[in-house]
């Protein structure tokens, strides 16, 4: 592209994006810290300075890649707190969701996890508004279940922290005891009903 020629909206976006994709290829195979702005734009055919007009820093890219994929799922997480389902089966239908996300981006996740920390403060911050977002969801169907009896009384934010991490462990985990997807179900009905045998 012509130096000086000025991008629409959508082009920009789109480029961004092209440079989200490469960004995260380059991670894959060499991790966060070991890939450098310079890399990242030889592998995009760009000039060092370029790749600023998008993005100030690698951070901001890794940012902006979870932002774009937790804007659907926040989305589809709503509409699903807001049906008409009873909040047990809200639950269930919100886990679903989730796994498939996690599935589907388990690898930028599974680095956001672990890496975290090594990003700049602000950037830190932008991934927690966008995870406390979604957990604010999640509770405050929790809540509703409290409140209309279906749920015992509980620290209902710690319970969200529970069963969203318990999709993290049925992901990544490297002992299977059936499908991920049997896994999550099973999951569910310990989260709901526990472990405790009440026909003893």
């Amino acid at each position: 592209m012509a130096k000086g020629t000025i991008l629409t909206p959508e082009q920009q976006l789109e480029r961004r994006r092209e440079i989200k994709n490469t960004t995260l290829q380059l991670f894959a195979k060499k991790g966060f810290r070991k890939t450098s702005m310079r890399e990242i734009s030889k592998a995009l055919g760009m000039g060092k300075s370029s790749i600023y007009d998008f993005f100030e820093s690698k951070d901001e890219i890794v940012v902006f890649a979870f932002e774009e994929t937790m804007v659907a799922v926040v989305e589809k997480t709503k509409k699903i707190s807001a049906s008409d389902l009873p909040p047990d089966e809200s639950l269930r239908e919100i886990m679903r969701n989730d796994l498939a996300y996690t599935k589907e981006n388990k690898h930028l996740i599974g680095w956001l996890n672990a890496e975290v920390s090594y990003l700049e403060k602000p950037y830190q911050k932008r991934l927690h508004d966008v995870r406390h977002q979604y957990q604010s969801i999640i509770q405050a169907v929790i809540d509703k279940g409290i409140n209309l009896g279906l749920f015992r009384e509980t620290n209902s934010l710690l319970a969200t922290k529970l069963l969203i991490n318990s999709m993290i462990s049925i992901a990544y985990t490297s002992r299977l005891t059936g499908t991920m997807e049997e896994m999550l179900e099973e999951a569910m009905n310990i989260f709901l009903y526990g472990i405790e045998n009440t026909n003893k």
